[in-house]
């Protein structure tokens, strides 16, 4: 009875230690930030840092390990090799920005590589299963609003690539004014 007993404990804690030896102490992270994008650099070397320094080991039980390289990312062999870059040095995700040029390369590389890409950058067209856009899509909303309120006409002002991106996707019967 002491030698089943003593097998089992001996089994239990081989289980164990194979279940706690399966995780890794250090998980590696990439960055992919364009050249000049000091703010969003600095917020992901600020993340990385609380994450490392968090005393709490069940809420971190791994320390990240990033990996970052600065592109041009109108430069589609620049991404391509960045992006290459980072698959060849082990790394579980990507954090990284992206503009209308790049998106397309990044996406398809993150799918057929199965690495997450995380981004704040404007939301793609599409559904890709491995991009986590921290970015909701305004184009529901604003579909939404001119539903709601039954408007023909508007006035929508944008600064940037994603509001011209929006102002497309706008009902065929609103006559909007183009700012």
């Amino acid at each position: 009875m002491k030698r089943i007993g003593r097998q089992i404990v001996l089994l239990c804690s081989g289980f164990l230690g194979l279940a706690l030896g399966a995780f890794p102490t250090s998980v590696q992270i990439g960055g992919l930030f364009m050249r000049y994008s000091d703010q969003e650099y600095s917020a992901f070397r600020f993340a990385i840092y609380l994450h490392n320094t968090n005393p709490n080991t069940t809420e971190a039980p791994f320390n990240l390990v990033p990996h970052v390289d600065n592109i041009e990312t109108a430069n589609s062999f620049a991404v391509t090799n960045a992006f290459c870059s980072q698959y060849s040095r082990g790394v579980f995700a990507i954090f990284g920005m992206y503009d209308k040029r790049s998106v397309h390369t990044l996406t398809s590389f993150c799918g057929a590589l199965h690495i997450s890409l995380i981004t704040p950058s404007f939301p793609t067209e599409g559904e890709s299963q491995f991009v986590l856009q921290l970015r909701p899509s305004l184009r529901g909303a604003l579909l939404s609003l001119l539903d709601h309120y039954e408007w023909t006409k508007f006035v929508f002002l944008y600064d940037t690539d994603r509001g011209e991106f929006n102002s497309f996707t706008v009902p065929e019967n609103a006559t909007p004014t183009w700012l």
